[in-house]
């Protein structure tokens, strides 16, 4: 199971980096790729509440603002551990846009709190 773990946190990591550098650079296209990549973990997520935690803890505490932001947005998403996604999105709010993924973190902020809900 440990192997599951970190096979799904190494690719997380690195589709998360990979759609903000796409993104950052205006590659939507790739970063498409990788958003879709990551909505197929998103729906492993869902329907493994025993890897969830484990993946989702873990990711929560990356030192890479793009793993934080997308593993916080789809904690809100899953409703695991709210106050702590919340928490990480208004910390990454607050950064310069060229260092972290402020924007996104701001509108992720913006549409949970308009809708209650996120949708991946």
């Amino acid at each position: 199971m440990l192997k599951i773990y970190n096979n799904i946190i190494n690719n997380y990591k690195d589709y998360a980096v990979s759609h903000w550098n796409a993104s950052k650079e205006g590659d939507y296209k790739t970063a498409n790729k990788y958003y879709s990549k990551l909505k197929k973990i998103y729906k492993q997520l869902m329907s493994n509440e025993e890897i969830r935690e484990s993946v989702l803890d873990i990711l929560l505490n990356d030192s890479n603002y793009a793993v934080r932001l997308w593993a916080a947005s789809h904690s809100l998403g899953l409703g695991f551990q709210k106050n702590r996604a919340e928490n990480i999105l208004q910390y990454i709010a607050k950064l310069s846009s060229e260092k972290a993924p402020s924007f996104e973190a701001k509108m992720t902020l913006e549409v949970w709190k308009e809708k209650g809900k996120l949708i991946f």
